[in-house]
């Protein structure tokens, strides 16, 4: 018998709580919209067929979902890389200023009134 192995296809990521509370309130207003129009209430729920059981293999398949990420995090090392900088030459100077305070004798570096 050599039937292939199943393979296990791991979920890349959640929805957050507030697009499952956001999925959750439009299945609610399914009880609503028939009042509304039948014709626009299958659409809807098209709609929310869609949303609940083919994005998220979309997303995943096509790597949208990845790049993405990818985007998110280049964006929020942009944004960050000033600060960034300024601790690290925050840490820098505070490690240079422990080495030279802890020294018996003055240093020909340090300011006069040290």
């Amino acid at each position: 018998m050599s039937e292939k192995p199943i393979r296990i296809r791991h979920k890349q990521f959640e929805y957050g709580p507030v697009a499952t509370g956001i999925y959750r309130g439009l299945l609610w207003t399914t009880l609503v919209v028939p009042l509304y129009s039948i014709d626009f209430f299958f659409w809807y729920v098209a709609v929310l067929l869609f949303l609940g059981l083919g994005l998220r293999p979309l997303l995943e398949l096509t790597g949208l979902y990845r790049w993405l990420v990818h985007v998110r995090v280049l964006a929020g090392n942009r944004i960050t890389r000033k600060f960034d900088e300024e601790h690290a030459q925050k840490i820098d100077r505070k490690m240079r200023d422990d080495r030279y305070r802890n020294r018996r004798q003055k240093h020909s570096d340090l300011p006069k009134n040290w």
